[in-house]
């Protein structure tokens, strides 16, 4: 059993309903009609303590059906005085004798062989990873769509009426844009992670064209009656995408940051190629002698002396001039060194 609602002349009315087996195909009945207010079904005797009113029992006993109290709170669970949820929570009938339940691993191994409907397992996929991407939903693990088994169309429409009920109002456009693949008629990464980015004409031409595919899906609906019009789950899907604007997406905010952290890494230059030092010193006409008494201002003096003398603007050439620059850089960190080792002193102490 589980509780139906249905909106009639702009207000809610509620259901006990069931789904049960008909040759292959799972449908629903109704089995009572608990009208706007379900709390009225609720009596308390006094206390934190509750029980059902009897037209309840008389009335699903007439159609075949033995609801235990537990089944019942299940039902009425939304319409219970807090005081009373909190008494009741912790206690449960699992062990109840004469009654099996099928584990919870049971169901999962029966969630491995049976197909579930896409749409289905899209909007599962949604509400439990919140994902815009569902590029890999083929790759999600099937126990999360046990909620799904044994169930018609109906009870699972009216349990996604449930689940949905967590959705805020800014994720309302997006969760109707991601269940019914909207971005799978578009190529790139934009449609799956900002899809405000795209053309909104396009958009809404492919989100109607997925609503009226799903819309004539017998396979979908089997089990369900067809009405004439858009059936109304169908209807609150287009209210909503039509009606709301997409969540805020930080995409492009995300790409900006990597895009920062790839250029804030430093790297330091490449070492270039030393030349031998006799080269070196060769090149800027300096002897071994000289070297031991050079400081970083006369070497200094000596290259720019040498620059004006090998520059090509001056008639020297490329070669000779890169070679200089190189034989000065060399010559350079290797007076550095020396200026740095530990005991030298310059002449003035």
């Amino acid at each position: 059993m589980y509780l139906a609602r249905k909106t009639i002349n702009s207000r809610n009315r509620y259901f006990i309903r069931e789904s049960y087996p008909d040759g292959d195909l799972i449908k629903s009945r109704d089995l009572f009609d608990l009208g706007a207010r379900p709390e009225a079904y609720i009596i308390y005797p006094g206390g934190n303590a509750c029980y059902f009113h009897e037209d309840i029992h008389r009335e699903l006993e007439k159609q075949g059906v033995a609801p235990d109290e537990e089944e019942l709170e299940q039902l009425f669970w939304p319409f219970l005085r807090p005081e009373t949820r909190r008494v009741i929570e912790g206690f449960t009938h699992k062990n109840r004798p004469g009654r099996r339940r099928e584990t919870i691993r049971e169901a999962c191994r029966r969630c491995e062989t049976t197909g579930f409907h896409l749409f289905d397992r899209r909007r599962l996929h949604y509400l439990r990873f919140g994902q815009l991407d569902q590029s890999k939903i083929l790759r999600a693990p099937k126990k999360i769509y046990r909620p799904l088994l044994d169930k018609s169309r109906d009870e699972i429409e009216q349990q996604f009426l449930q689940m949905e009920a967590v959705l805020n109002a800014n994720e309302k456009k997006t969760y109707t844009y991601v269940i019914f693949d909207v971005p799978g008629n578009f190529a790139g990464n934009l449609a799956r992670n900002f899809p405000q980015a795209l053309s909104q004409e396009k958009v809404d031409e492919c989100f109607l064209d997925e609503v009226c595919q799903l819309h004539a899906d017998e396979g979908f609906w089997a089990g369900m009656p067809r009405t004439n019009g858009l059936n109304e789950h169908l209807v609150r899907y287009v209210c909503w995408f039509f009606d709301h604007d997409y969540a805020e997406s930080r995409y492009l905010d995300q790409i900006i940051y990597d895009w920062m952290a790839r250029h804030r890494d430093f790297r330091p230059p490449r070492p270039q190629p030393s030349m031998p030092l006799a080269d070196a010193l060769s090149v800027m006409e300096i002897d071994k002698k000289e070297l031991a008494s050079l400081t970083v201002k006369t070497l200094t003096r000596k290259y720019r002396y040498m620059a004006r003398k090998f520059h090509p603007d001056t008639g020297g050439g490329h070669n000779r001039f890169v070679r200089l620059n190189q034989a000065f850089e060399d010559l350079l960190r290797h007076v550095r060194a020396r200026l740095a080792a530990p005991g030298f002193r310059t002449p003035r102490g």
